[in-house]
């Protein structure tokens, strides 16, 4: 690192280790929320929030509401670098590769057309299941398709994506602050190691990867080999353009440039943040997007909780919100990916009682026609602490709970009690 600044910048960038990590969340633009209006606002995106003291989100119900995420505040810049490269369409289908715990997919959700469908992959297991709870959780993710396979899985899927994302694995040099795991790992065999693994990956993924689609490339590390040199490899291999952004000189990202190639990277001792770097490139060859022949419409259900909707469906005894499009998607990658999760998980039938899901009461928009009930503070802890709420309610039936209008899960109420259905895994403890 001393051979990229001044000795004064180097001693700025080691005195910035020393500090602590800002905390920063990023609002869900489908569920607005007051708490955090008066926060300072992050240059490179206008829901991000910086926080002027670390806070325990675990014991605040808007959290798991879904009002927002917690997200280092440097990542937030794809969604202005997502604004710059499409500025007269966006992506029919995207890809973020290396996706838990949620962070850059949520945000790539947040910013595609409705009707765009997401693939959101993790190749380990329990990994995965941390980034289909958090795409749950905020309620944004209709056309989502939550996949667990290795990269060189996805081979068969020839230009199937115009945008894919990829958060390499990486020696997290940027990590050091909060992570000693990732600091006693270091050394330059490890670093190596990453480069390679960075370059196998890309060359997985590139053939999925549409003429002139798009390819962010990201990691949390400063070392230029996992970077702007490996970039540079790919671009040459594979005939790709890099791509140049405008951003403010205010904002403290510095540009670098190896051979025509643009990258970015955000100091710790520049930018409010753990440290990133970023570089976005076009492919130059190929025959276009794969164009998938329409899915015929499934037979849709009623069902006397639900809204009336075609895209209401039975699968596998789950009742689910899948759009044709997603259908579309689903049906051309059931035999080739490890699909975890798509569409929404609505209920099921337990009999003739509708058993409704956590994502029905999670979805930004409402598709049920359960009653309503607004919690304060102390009754929506013990709901998310898997307790009765104590609720005084006369009639029998389920109920969604809401904080601050915004859904929080399901009880039934029997008459003297609440069964509580928030699911055990995603419920407080020790708080």
């Amino acid at each position: 690192m001393k051979s990229k600044f001044s000795e004064g910048e180097f001693q700025d960038f080691q005195n910035a280790y020393e500090s602590k990590i800002p905390q920063s969340i990023r609002l869900n633009p489908k569920k607005n929320i007051q708490k955090f209006s008066e926060l300072p606002t992050i240059p490179w995106n206008e829901n991000g929030k910086l926080l002027s003291e670390n806070q325990m989100f675990i014991t605040d119900p808007l959290w798991h509401s879904g009002a927002y995420y917690v997200q280092e505040s440097s990542s937030m810049i794809l969604r202005e670098i997502f604004h710059q490269i499409f500025t007269e369409s966006k992506p029919k289908r995207a890809l973020d590769l290396c996706a838990a715990p949620g962070g850059k997919s949520t945000l790539l959700q947040s910013l595609l057309y409705e009707n765009s469908v997401l693939i959101a992959n993790e190749v380990i297991k329990p990994r995965a299941q941390i980034l289909k709870e958090n795409h749950i959780r905020l309620g944004i993710s209709e056309n989502l398709i939550i996949t667990q396979n290795d990269p060189k899985q996805f081979t068969e899927l020839d230009e199937f994506f115009d945008y894919i994302q990829v958060d390499a694995p990486c020696s997290g040099e940027g990590m050091f602050r909060k992570d000693d795991i990732a600091m006693r790992e270091w050394s330059e065999a490890n670093c190596q190691l990453c480069a390679e693994r960075s370059k196998r990956i890309l060359a997985d993924i590139l053939p999925t990867l549409a003429k002139d689609g798009y390819l962010a490339y990201s990691t949390c590390t400063f070392n230029p080999k996992e970077n702007e040199e490996l970039v540079n490899w790919a671009c040459e291999e594979f005939d790709l353009s890099s791509i140049q952004f405008d951003f403010p000189e205010n904002w403290g990202i510095e540009e670098v440039e190896l051979n025509g190639v643009f990258g970015y990277y955000f100091y710790p001792h520049k930018v409010q943040g753990e440290g990133l770097f970023v570089s976005v490139m076009k492919k130059n060859s190929g025959f276009g997007l794969l164009n998938l022949p329409d899915s015929k419409k499934g037979k849709s259900i009623q069902i006397p909780d639900l809204v009336e909707s075609e895209n209401i469906k039975e699968e596998n005894g789950m009742i689910i919100w899948e759009t044709n499009e997603l259908k579309t998607v689903k049906n051309y990658i059931s035999k080739k990916l490890n699909i975890v999760y798509s569409g929404i998980d609505l209920g099921e039938l337990k009999g003739k009682d509708f058993i409704p899901a956590q994502a029905l009461a999670n979805f930004h928009q409402k598709l049920h026609h359960f009653p309503e009930v607004e919690l304060d503070e102390k009754s929506a802890l013990e709901f998310l602490r898997g307790n009765d709420p104590d609720l005084d309610l006369e009639k029998k039936g389920i109920y969604l709970l809401t904080y601050e209008n915004l859904g929080l899960g399901f009880v039934k109420f029997i008459g003297n009690r609440s069964n509580n259905y928030y699911p055990k895994p995603w419920r407080i403890k020790n708080y």
